[in-house]
């Protein structure tokens, strides 16, 4: 057996044009042409669960009587990638904006909220329609905040400007309601490009070298620990116990809540610096830079660099997690002024490596077990309404000092693995296969799962 496993579900099978990489290091994938192809700094993606849904801006041109083209306006344009059928489909056009600033969106668990400066737009795949969201005397001082994230209730957004202004207050949506609402005075100075992260109850917000925490329960901002220098263009991301700031030069940084404290991780390596920043549960991803990505497992000290891929440094990427892969789609610049062009690939990681004892062990699935399974869960679907898994469908198992469990929480069993520090995490949805490449075999034949052909497996009936 490899002494890595790569996690892929079935049904979320990737395109078939490979492009390499080891064993080690993960692998890519093409993703086939796109049906849209927005301008460079005007598109933003969300992951429903099933589909990359992407948002963009794009340019219209004409040609003057020397030939040479200009701007004639812009036009909203969006499109959906499904892993499971390898294919793009244009969605139904958005409604004309006049933005013309960078864009940030969310998904609310029905809905792919855009907002951006002068757009505010909401998209429901289950309807295939577009609304626009309501104004409010709220954004009559600016609305195209860059710091934006979803708490599981609201949209917050805090920050922005353009043109040598800095904004220094944040606004809320509350799709439920329909409403948006200020947010109270950050004790922060303004920012054209602050970092914002959702870290389980509190908005941590970083503009340069302030930071502050923001409870939607409480109301009220704290003062953080002062960050460490980072980079303008890093991107922040939550792993359950720390914010983790990296992507914008080969520091990385990570600020614990619980402790108020900062303090920095192995650098990423030389050539491999970029915007794309992901946590899929156990292990940090980041790509970017001349010569790609890397991978750092939470703890360790050395990252583990992954091929470059079909994508050319020079992409200016919009990305997803999809719970096994990186989606990083993106656009380039022609030689044809407000033209670019599209290109995107998948990438799948390595899993950590935990030795070599590869006996499956299987462990009893106790009440304080479900009830960790049940907040990992939550925490992925934060809109769902569940209790205890379904009687007699927990399977739990322990392989080369990693847990992993099959838990029937909705309507088909989803795969749990822990992370370094022993915490529960949504590994991927199974629609009701389980695969020898998603959960390591021997625990599979401990659980006695039914064969449904091939090396996929599901529950015994």
């Amino acid at each position: 057996m490899n002494r890595y496993l790569v996690l892929i579900f079935a049904v979320l099978a990737l395109p078939t044009a490979a492009f390499g990489g080891s064993s080690d290091g993960g692998s890519w994938k093409r993703l086939p042409a796109a049906p849209i192809s927005p301008e460079f700094n005007a598109r933003t993606s969300v992951w429903t669960g099933k589909e990359m849904l992407v948002f963009g801006r794009d340019q219209q041109t004409a040609l003057d009587k020397r030939g040479k083209p200009y701007s004639t306006g812009s036009l909203n344009v969006a499109a959906a990638y499904d892993p499971r059928s390898q294919t793009w489909h244009k969605l139904s056009p958005p409604a004309k904006t006049s933005g013309f600033m960078s864009l940030s969106s969310v998904w609310t668990g029905k809905e792919m909220l855009v907002w951006g400066q002068g757009t505010r737009l909401a998209y429901n795949p289950a309807t295939g329609k577009w609304r626009q969201l309501p104004g409010s005397q709220f954004l009559r001082v600016h609305d195209g905040f860059a710091a934006v994230i979803w708490t599981g209730r609201e949209m917050l957004g805090w920050g922005g400007g353009c043109c040598g202004d800095s904004f220094s207050d944040g606004v809320a949506y509350n799709p439920a309601a329909n409403t948006w609402r200020a947010l109270p005075r950050a004790p922060l100075p303004g920012s054209q490009h602050p970092l914002g992260v959702w870290a389980g109850k509190e908005y941590v917000v970083l503009a340069g070298s302030h930071g502050a925490a923001y409870s939607p329960t409480r109301n009220k901002w704290r003062r953080i620990a002062a960050p460490l220098a980072h980079s303008g263009n890093a991107t922040a991301v939550w792993n359950g116990t720390d914010v983790v700031v990296a992507g914008g030069s080969r520091e990385v940084l990570a600020y614990t809540p619980k402790t108020d404290h900062w303090r920095r991780l192995s650098d990423l390596p030389a050539g491999r610096v970029g915007k794309v920043v992901v946590w899929d549960g156990a292990q940090l991803l980041v790509w970017g830079g001349r010569r790609g990505g890397a991978v750092l497992a939470f703890g360790a000290k050395q990252w583990t660099a992954f091929p470059n891929g079909p994508l050319p440094s020079r992409i200016e990427p919009t990305s997803v997690w999809t719970g096994t892969s990186l989606i990083v789609w993106g656009g380039l610049s022609t030689k044809t002024w407000g033209k670019y062009d599209e290109t995107g690939g998948v990438f799948t990681p390595p899993v950590l490596a935990c030795g070599d004892d590869w006996m499956g062990e299987n462990l009893s699935a106790t009440p304080s077990v479900k009830a960790g399974l049940r907040t990992a869960y939550l925490a992925a679907h934060p809109r769902a309404r569940v209790g205890s898994p379904a009687q007699g469908s927990t399977y739990y198992g322990m392989y080369s000092g990693t847990s992993y469990a099959l838990a029937t929480f909705g309507s088909a069993p989803t795969v749990f693995r822990t992370d370094a520090r022993g915490r529960w995490h949504v590994r991927a949805e199974t629609l009701g296969r389980i695969c020898t490449n998603a959960v390591p075999v021997e625990l599979i034949k401990i659980w006695s799962l039914r064969r449904a052909g091939g090396s996929c497996y599901v529950l015994p009936r």
